[in-house]
């Protein structure tokens, strides 16, 4: 079964502009780890058992240039792959063959580094939004420990808490998603803040929100924009007044207050580059 979001991966066409942008944010943003020590120029944002990998649209992560469906890279700027966890690869590839999705793998694709090697197993699935699956036999303090360790973020983002997919009509893809996920689809709840109705899929303790827009906002420029695909973050932060302050004395736009749905206050910020990614913080004022 599906067990965690393991990772994301954020493709840009220049990785120091967007390790800038982030920095801006008042996420920690640190070269090197796993990554560089393999020879990619790539950048990581460490939430603990969960990291941001930034990938330079001429160094796609292997794992996932199966799941693009032929697209260009750079027409895929933003975020290109989630990367889920699942406690038994094998079974969980013949669950979605079975399901009728195109998977690669899996194949052994060990991370490589100066300090030693930390085991994997991996597959991608051809899906509506590029999907890596990976097995891992290692404790969390291990792989925690292997990208760089839990890392203090200025903006005072704890953890991630959901990634949203924008899509035209959730009838549609409700079927599609239950047969990825492997869970019966949630019951649809509107989101206030990106003015959508969404269901919210959990895989470990990230929500996968499906959304399709019913009003002017995030989502409904995404969708215009760029088509159905995956298109914000939100992570959870302990002050957030204390992060808006941070984005503005880093020379930022002031982010967008709104409130969700439970009454809990969110900041909302198109980041600057890509332009095509929303990051949201939801917590205590």
């Amino acid at each position: 079964m599906l067990t965690a979001v393991d990772h994301l991966v954020i493709v840009v066409a220049d990785v120091a502009q967007a390790v800038e942008t982030y920095r801006d944010l008042g996420f920690t943003v640190t070269y090197g780890g796993a990554v560089e020590d393999a020879g990619h120029h790539a950048a990581l944002a460490v939430f603990g058992d969960f990291y941001i990998e930034f990938r330079g649209t001429d160094d796609p992560p292997p794992m996932l240039e199966e799941a693009t469906s032929g697209r260009e890279l750079d027409e895929a700027e933003g975020i290109h792959g989630i990367v889920l966890r699942t406690d038994d690869l094998d079974a969980e590839v013949a669950r979605l063959k079975s399901n009728g999705f195109c998977v690669s793998g899996p194949v052994d694709d060990p991370i490589e580094t100066s300090r030693g090697s930390m085991p994997r197993r991996t597959a991608a699935v051809d899906s509506s939004i590029p999907v890596g699956l990976v097995e891992r036999h290692n404790t969390a303090a291990e792989r925690s420990a292997f990208v760089g360790g839990r890392a203090a973020h200025p903006n005072t983002v704890t953890i991630a808490k959901r990634i949203y997919v924008a899509v035209e009509s959730i009838d549609r893809e409700m079927e599609g998603f239950e047969q990825l996920l492997g869970v019966p689809a949630p019951q649809p709840e509107m989101g206030t803040v990106i003015m959508s109705l969404m269901s919210v899929f959990y895989v470990g303790d990230v929500g996968i929100a499906v959304a399709e827009p019913r009003g002017p906002g995030p989502t409904a420029d995404a969708l215009s924009e760029n088509g159905p695909g995956l298109f914000q973050i939100l992570f959870r932060a302990e002050h957030l007044s204390r992060a808006a302050a941070l984005m503005v004395d880093n020379g930022l736009p002031p982010p967008t207050w709104g409130t969700r749905l439970s009454g809990e206050r969110a900041l909302l910020v198109e980041t600057a580059y890509p332009s095509n990614l929303f990051v949201a913080l939801a917590g205590q004022p």
